[in-house]
């Protein structure tokens, strides 16, 4: 396993960007992209360690605002690899680090590392029966519903559907990825889970 070590300038950017934050400078709350750029941290993000940064805010930062963060950045994803993901999922401490990627990469690349972290032997097994119970529970999360689509085709997060479509297509193309599947496949694949 790749061990991914957090440098203080990712835990300092990371934290600066979370803490810093003021209501009244964001459109759309709890980050947007709009925020991002006009406070100067798209280019310290784009130039930091991509991995690192991931791991970070999906390890330390409430979900909530790590899965709309990773919405508003998406030339983070075009540098994430398939070897990435699982380092990412080998490295968590947190169940909940597990869930807000599954969430974010279910949701908006439409990729399912599911099998990657029930199958993956150096996921901690409590991690995996926590993943099972939470999934098993929220499966309707997983999916983009009407309000996600108008945030996206309204560009509230200073991202468009667009730009979305075009980070899952660099994951369809890669065949390490798998597809997500229909509600009803999802919870059928869960139910016959044993861990």
């Amino acid at each position: 396993m790749s061990k991914i070590n957090i440098t203080s300038p990712i835990k300092e950017l990371s934290d600066s960007l979370f803490n810093d934050r003021k209501t009244e400078q964001l459109r759309y709350y709890p980050i947007d992209r709009f925020y991002i750029v006009d406070n100067n941290y798209l280019g310290k993000i784009l130039s930091a360690n991509h991995l690192e940064f991931l791991f970070y805010n999906l390890e330390k930062m409430n979900p909530t605002y790590s899965v709309q963060l990773f919405v508003c950045l998406p030339e983070l994803w075009e540098k994430l690899t398939f070897n990435d993901v699982i380092t990412l999922i080998e490295n968590f401490t947190s169940p909940f680090a597990l869930y807000t990627l599954v969430e974010f990469t279910y949701k908006y690349l439409e990729i399912d590392v599911m099998d990657d972290i029930f199958y993956n032997e150096k996921v901690d097994i409590k991690f995996k029966k926590d993943c099972l119970s939470y999934f098993m529970k929220t499966i309707a999360n997983l999916y983009m519903n009407e309000f996600d689509y108008m945030e996206l085709e309204d560009n509230l997060y200073g991202v468009n559907i667009e730009q979305i479509k075009k980070i899952r297509q660099k994951f369809k193309n890669d065949s390490n990825f798998k597809k997500v599947m229909l509600k009803e496949d999802v919870y059928k694949k869960l139910s016959a889970i044993q861990i």
